[in-house]
């Protein structure tokens, strides 16, 4: 009975990770074509190598991100997922991943004067110091429960709805990114959608889909992810 038991979970918490999957994935894309489309129409503000860079990165991520996706909704019978030690790498990227997106934001609230500047921060930014601690601790939880537990599928699906809530409308600077989401919502979902690109696939190398290329792929987004902060503290790309 119990044998039984198991395995229905298993076969639940497989289809609600690629229910999670599958949702997180529709929104970062069309989140990322959205962010395409708005700064076309800001070409002139960026050198004229940005947009298109930043075009193809989009859908290379996209491309990508599609076929994990369907890798894992693809199998009907729960896999044994990756082992405590070859999951390791996925598990330090996922953490790290938030500190190099912060980089746009010259690495706040990352930084030993974060305190002292909280409360001359907006309301929408607050939320966003806290999008990305609540991130950063969360994933670093679920990898300690993952690698010394038996409960792996679900800290997988947690690490996805971790994902989904970081897509809460966070950053409100003012920049072609930003503009219609100010306009229309006061505030901006794209910031950690780096972050939930790198979610996806972890969760698919976790799944046996790959998990080198998923390894590799976060690795990409953690670079890119702070050239692209790196070149607006410095002014290069706006």
């Amino acid at each position: 009975m119990n044998h039984i038991t198991s395995k229905e979970n298993s076969f639940d918490t497989l289809n609600v990770t690629k229910v999670l999957l599958l949702l997180i994935t529709a929104l970062v894309l069309s989140l990322s074509i959205k962010a395409v489309y708005d700064l076309i129409k800001d070409f002139d503000v960026f050198p004229v190598w940005f947009v298109p860079g930043f075009g193809f990165g989009v859908l290379v991520l996209n491309i990508l991100s599609l076929y994990f996706t369907f890798q894992v909704w693809k199998m009907e019978y729960p896999p044994l997922l990756l082992s405590d030690k070859q999951s390791i790498a996925l598990w330090i990227l996922i953490p790290f991943s938030y500190v190099c997106v912060t980089s746009v934001h010259a690495f706040y609230p990352f930084r030993l004067n974060v305190l002292s500047i909280i409360p001359r921060v907006n309301m929408v930014m607050k939320v966003n110091y806290t999008v990305v601690v609540f991130g950063l601790i969360t994933s670093i939880l679920l990898a300690g429960i993952y690698i010394s537990g038996r409960i792996k599928p679900k800290i997988v699906a947690g690490l996805l709805v971790m994902a989904l809530l970081t897509l809460i409308p966070n950053d409100n600077c003012a920049n072609p990114f930003n503009y219609w989401w100010i306009e229309t919502i006061g505030a901006s979902p794209l910031m950690y959608t780096p972050n939930v690109f790198a979610v996806i696939f972890a969760t698919c190398g976790f799944y046996g889909v790959r998990p080198r290329s998923a390894t590799a792929l976060i690795i990409c987004i953690c670079v890119g992810s702070f050239m692209l902060g790196m070149g607006h503290r410095l002014r290069i790309i706006w």
